[in-house]
């Protein structure tokens, strides 16, 4: 009998039995179609020795203006920033900035415990050591420390370097509070992974906590980062990552003005009822916040932080030390320290450029996700209304507000910008914004609206319907490609969108994946392209396998197939600013993918199974006596094995056969295989590894046996 070719069609069929998916394959892992045959993906390896803390739900990729990229990744904890060469830097917005004195008591070993009245910390939060006066127990703490644990509301602990037992000590310190951390897992609130719609507010329940994991909306603004966690405010970040002292003289004997009622002795700059500034020139970074400090103290009158005529901050009148971020439009800038009938003092003056993210002035607090539209705008969808201008109202889940173009501090309209919001109608809450090529989406959770740019000043964008019963699953599962959009719904169907209306995607591993998708968790799924492939990839949560990202689904949207297989991958980005594609483990490593065929240098494994085949005619018992493997561009070795079935009024007779090893000398299996239909499945591990299919023949005898 002649040998038979094995002919399956391509993409992986899992939403039906395996005689119904007869000519598909059935299984895979770490396997994709290229040109309607089965490969291997390409290999990964570790693109920092950084591993960031929490569970990274958002990244993106971008260039600053001397076209050095950078890479952002947000987790539930932090915020950070990477380099070509893989430094990572914490650039976690900060909450707030104080000053305590000795407020450090060591231990024989690593845990500090840090005293501050009613800190209002949660385990995780950053506390940042600014300054440290004096040492105690022999260190010196400098830096960003997470909290390990809560002693009480005046109390917690840091790990540190090892000390000797002392304190309380440490001086005078300066420090910042980090962002609050996010939740890691969603808690189904009443029933909907995406958060209950109480007096809390979107996505929190009556109780005042948050109900979904903390993802991130991440877009570029020039050469700087913006960045928002999921129900936080909007923080920019200048790609610093070192900051050194840019007044020049800061014990004021030199490069300072001392205007009337100013004088300045030992460091020390006094006033007497000044109603004058004392000022000096700086250098600052166009494009960057900036961090302005000193220690005041006061007996009568306030004081004005300018920055030439625009005032930084609030007036002060209370004593005590002063930390205040500001933005700077320009390089030579006038810094003014202005009284009104101010008697006090004035030391330690600093002004740094920031290295982390600081919250944009006059940007929503409370925002559920951002984009910047190709005119220069930046979008935030479901924020606060408004009651003096200021997004101080109720929080509204489908409201949308924007900026001003080229602005992204100015949000009230006016007759002069093109700062606007609208709100919109369909749907209970808007769940993600994204900017398109030649329009924006707006996706609610049933609704999808296309964002378009009207030049009228007073319009600035129209918002039109598109679709309803689409809506979006989580933030992260939307991404676009070639012009189109494409993203799963609540209700597990997958749809693209390409300026016209949005279609849905026929999908043969749908059902698989709701079947067992972490529905509480569904927040966490994460779309992203590999263009280079034509594909779209969903990351997303399994029961099977816990909570977190731990499998996948490949939409090949130019040959129209689906593929499936394992990754413990919670957030990724494409090939394009950086030569591969970057993604995030779900231990905060940072990886570099399609690179290569190992896994870090080490092995790998993939996988494929095909659906049951009939041997003959159906009804034929066969005997398989031997395969003849074929491969393109073989690395290493796989393994073949052979699964039959015998179907008869008694039951199903089902043997195995193998694995048989095969290599690139393999002309031939032998094997003694007896059966009416079969399976075929491929394996391989290695470092290296690639395997394509080619063409497989099966040697076949006829055992002259019927049903």
């Amino acid at each position: 009998m002649p040998y038979q070719k094995l002919i399956f069609k391509p993409g992986i069929y899992k939403d039906d039995s395996p005689l119904e998916a007869d000519g598909y394959w059935i299984d895979a892992d770490k396997i994709r179609f290229v040109r309607s045959l089965p490969e291997t993906i390409y290999g990964w390896e570790k693109a920092s020795n950084s591993i960031l803390n929490g569970i990274c739900r958002g990244a993106l990729t971008w260039a600053n203006n001397a076209r050095s990229p950078f890479a952002a990744f947000g987790t539930h904890l932090q915020l950070y920033a990477m380099d070509v060469d893989g430094n990572v830097t914490d650039i976690t917005p900060r909450a707030s900035y104080g000053q305590v004195s000795n407020p450090f008591t060591t231990t024989n070993g690593t845990a500090t415990t840090v005293t501050i009245t009613g800190h209002g910390l949660a385990i995780g939060q950053i506390f940042t050591v600014l300054s440290q006066s004096a040492t105690v127990g022999g260190i010196t703490l400098s830096g960003s420390y997470p909290v390990v644990s809560l002693t009480d509301p005046n109390n917690f602990v840091i790990t540190t370097a090892a000390a000797t037992a002392a304190g309380p000590g440490g001086g005078t310190v300066n420090y910042a509070f980090g962002l609050a951390p996010g939740q890691t897992d969603g808690l189904a609130g009443l029933g909907y992974g995406t958060g209950a719609y109480g007096s809390g507010g979107y996505g929190a329940s009556s109780a005042g906590y948050t109900l979904y994991p903390r993802t991130w909306s991440l877009t570029q603004w020039g050469q700087n980062l913006i960045a928002n966690p999921r129900g936080g405010g909007i923080y920019e970040w200048a790609p610093n990552v070192a900051a050194s002292e840019l007044i020049g003289d800061t014990t004021f004997a030199a490069g300072w003005t001392l205007n009337s009622g100013w004088a300045q002795a030992g460091g020390v700059a006094t006033a007497t009822t000044a109603s004058s500034t004392l000022s000096t020139s700086l250098t600052c970074q166009v494009g960057a916040w900036h961090l302005l400090q000193f220690d005041m103290a006061r007996s009568a009158g306030t004081l004005q932080p300018q920055l030439g005529a625009t005032n930084i901050g609030s007036t002060l009148n209370t004593a005590g030390h002063v930390a205040i971020a500001f933005f700077a439009g320009s390089s030579t800038q006038t810094l003014n320290l202005t009284g009104a009938s101010f008697s006090g003092t004035v030391t330690s003056p600093s002004v740094k450029v920031l290295t982390v993210a600081n919250q944009i002035t006059n940007a929503p607090t409370v925002a559920t996700c951002i984009f910047t539209t190709s005119e220069r705008i930046v979008v935030a969808c479901g924020v606060n209304k408004d009651v003096s201008g200021k997004f101080d109202g109720a929080f509204d889940a489908l409201r949308i507000a924007w900026t001003d173009q080229m602005n992204n501090q100015t949000w009230t309209p006016a007759t002069a910008n093109l700062a606007g919001s609208y709100t919109l109608a369909n749907g209970s809450r808007i769940v993600r914004g994204m900017a398109g090529n030649r329009e924006n989406v707006i996706l609610t959770d049933t609704a999808l609206y296309a964002m378009r740019y009207v030049p009228d000043p007073n319009v600035v964008y129209s918002f039109t319907e598109v679709g309803s019963g689409c809506g979006l699953i989580g933030p992260n599962a939307i991404t676009q490609v070639a012009g189109r959009f494409f993203w799963m719904s609540p209700a597990g169907e997958f749809y693209v969108y390409d300026g016209s209306f949005p279609q849905p995607l026929q999908s043969t591993v749908r059902r698989n994946l709701t079947d067992h998708l972490a529905w509480v968790q569904q927040d966490k799924i994460y779309a992203f392209p590999v263009a280079a492939r034509n594909e779209v990839w969903w990351l997303y949560p399994d029961i099977r396998d816990g909570n977190e990202c731990s499998r996948y689904v490949i939409y090949n949207f130019l040959e129209d197939h689906w593929s499936t297989g394992t990754f413990a991958r919670t957030a990724w980005v494409d090939a394009g600013i950086f030569q591969y594609p970057l993604a995030a483990d779900t231990s905060g490593a940072i990886w570099f993918h399609e690179k290569g065929f190992t896994q870090d240098g080490g092995a790998r494994s993939w996988s494929i199974a095909s659906a049951y085949f009939d041997l003959g005619d159906g009804d034929t018992h066969m005997r398989l006596m031997g395969i003849q493997p074929d491969a393109d561009d073989l690395q290493g070795g796989y393994k073949i094995q052979v699964d039959t079935n015998i179907r008869n009024g008694g039951g199903i007779s089902a043997r195995t056969f193998g694995p048989y090893s095969v290599n690139s000398a393999t002309g031939k299996v032998s094997a003694r295989a007896n059966g009416e239909e079969a399976k075929l499945t491929f394996t391989g591990t290695g470092a290296p590894t690639f395997w394509r299919l080619g063409a497989v023949r099966l040697d076949l005898q006829d055992t002259m046996r019927r049903r």
